[in-house]
Parts: C-alpha cells; structure tokens; sequence
C-alpha cells in the first residue's frame, strides 16, 4: 500500500507517436489543434482531437526544443538548439493515419541567439524549455548537455515585446517548466538539476522575477511498487492556481495547490516517464502529457515501458473522477500566448 492519501488517476494513450523526446505540448484554441515537438528529431507534431487527424512538420536544425502560438499573427515562436525563432504555421493535419507524412519547413526569421555560440556549437549547452507571462514576453531556458556535469553552464533569458533580451538566470542545470499563477504575481521554474520547484514574486509590469525560494521538494513514492525516482521536468497551471508537473523517468504528473500541498498524481502507464503537460480542448478540460523513450536519461527498457514516447490524455471533465476531487470551481487554463 502506498504510504500516503494522495488520489492517483490514470492517463490513457492518445496518440502512439513513438517521439524520440516528445515536449513543449501547447493547446491553440483559435484552431482547436495540439501541437508539440520531439526534439532530436526536430519534428513540430499537430493533432485535431476531434477527428484523430495528425501532420508532422520537420525543421533543419538540430533541436526544436519549445513552441508558443503568437498572439496577433500565425505560426510560433519556437527555439533551435541556439536561437530563439520565427516558425510559420504548422501543416492542418487531415489524416488518421500511424505514419504521418513528414512536410520540410523553415524558421521564417531569427530572432535572437544569445548563448555562447561556441557552447551551441560543441554541444555544451543548448536550449530546452520556455514560458510566457501575461504581457506576451517569451522566456526561454537553456542546459548543460552532460547532465552529470558539475558545473552548471545554462541560463534562463527573457525576450520582449521590443526585442530586448536580458539574462535572467545563470548557473542553470536543466532549465525547464515555467508558468505563472493566474494574477500573474508569482512565478513558478524548474531547474531539473535540483529537483524541486522553485517560486518567485513576479512582476507583470517590468517582467522581473525576485525572492526565489523552494515551492515543493520531491513527491512521495506512487505506491510500493513505484518508489520516487527521476526529476521534476516541465509544468503547466490551471486557472485556479495549480501547478501541474511532469516527472521525468517517475512516470506521473503531480498536481500541487497554491500552497505547496499535492492534490493528485497522474500515472502515465506503460511510460517510464512524462516530460510535460498542458490543458486543452474545447473546454481546457482535458490533459495532454507528452512522454519522452523509455532510453532517454538512463538505460531503458522498451518492453516493461512500450508506450514510452507516445501522447496521452486524461478527461478533467465534470463527471471525471479527477474532477470530483478538484471540485466545482475548478477550471482549466491555456498557456498565454507569445505577443511577439
């Protein structure tokens, strides 16, 4: 028996996708479409829930490590392995089909590559996960590529609406979830190295983050069977405040409240781990979680954990189970969107 109170729910397959390192799952509501990346392949996926239909759009990059719809124009702004770019829109997915056919596209404009082009180059550093606050500013996280290293060489920077850019964090491990409470007053990151989620004061009017501190640690185990391992990875919030974050190599999601206090754990069977989460559907109740192979940070197992790569979902609608924990007042939330 597991050692605590906590409700555990099940996600289910939605997508067997097989991503190398499936990420940065973003829910467009002006398009009722899912996108997210797999990003050594360098792939940008989309899904229309409603009819299955699935497109994969592939860029000559390296990486395609995070994306964001724009607020006022179409496509998104994504991140290679060293650049923060201009991406058009992504291919309408019209066919139901396991293999999707593979359309080649182009960043239409760099923005901004403010890593040491050196690091990039050899492969030190590169960039990972972003975010973006309520004024539309795009934050985007870099790592250390040898996550055994001692020395932390990655950094988090801020891109504004006028193209200011400023470094906001260094000696940065593996940089990864970011979001905001929906005041907009506090921001919540992950930097993967340290496992824990950090908070910040935020302040919507100058973008600064300050007074950093620990938020939560690590879960307990899920069960005896499934002792805490692996790290916090990327999060997401729903409109009431929640963080809900992935745990890479632990298979789940853990749903934390204002106050640092787990609600729910989210198992992702047949996955070793889940990389990040977000909300969408017509109604933002519904999970996405993307899943990352069952290789990716350790030595695998691809029979114990076949689904390892693939995309899930879980229903947070009224009559869900979930949702009768959450309670009545509960609501989804969409990321905000990059108004660059």
């Amino acid at each position: 028996m597991a050692s605590h109170t906590i409700p555990i729910f099940d996600a289910e397959v939605l997508v067997k996708c097989q991503n190398n390192l499936g990420e940065g799952v973003v829910w467009d509501s002006k398009t009722q479409l899912l996108h997210w990346v797999d990003i050594f392949a360098a792939q940008l996926h989309t899904l229309n829930p409603s009819t299955g239909a699935h497109s994969v759009d592939k860029y000559p990059s390296k990486c395609l490590t995070y994306i964001t719809p724009r607020t006022s124009q179409p496509g998104f702004i994504g991140a290679t392995e060293g650049a923060l770019v201009i991406l058009p829109e992504a291919t309408t997915p019209t066919e139901v089909t396991p293999t999707p056919k593979i359309n080649d596209k182009r960043p239409l404009k760099v923005l901004s590559e403010p890593l040491k082009a050196e690091l990039v180059k050899d492969e030190t550093i590169r960039f990972n996960d972003g975010g973006v606050d309520s004024k539309g500013r795009v934050f985007i996280g870099s790592m250390g590529q040898d996550e055994s290293a001692e020395v932390y060489p990655g950094e988090l920077w801020r891109y504004d609406l006028d193209g200011t850019q400023t470094k906001i964090l260094d000696q940065v491990g593996v940089s990864n979830g970011i979001g905001f409470s929906p005041d907009g007053k506090l921001m919540y990151y992950i930097d993967s190295r340290k496992d824990q989620i950090e908070i910040f004061n935020y302040d919507p009017s100058t973008g600064t983050p300050s007074d950093r501190r620990k938020f939560v640690s690590s879960p307990p185990a899920l069960d005896d069977a499934h002792p805490t391992e692996g790290v916090y990875d990327g999060l997401c919030m729903d409109g009431v405040g929640n963080v809900w974050a992935a745990r890479w190599r632990n298979g789940r999601v853990i749903g934390i409240n204002p106050k640092g206090e787990i609600i729910a754990m989210i198992r992702v069977r047949g996955s070793r781990g889940a990389t990040i989460p977000c909300f969408g559907g017509p109604n933002l109740e519904t999970m996405y979680i993307t899943t990352a192979a069952s290789h990716m940070g350790g030595p695998g197992d691809q029979a114990k954990y076949p689904n390892s790569g693939d995309l899930y979902s879980i229903d947070f609608g009224p009559e869900s189970p979930i949702r009768k924990v959450l309670g009545e007042g509960w609501k989804g939330a969409e990321r905000h969107r990059a108004s660059i």
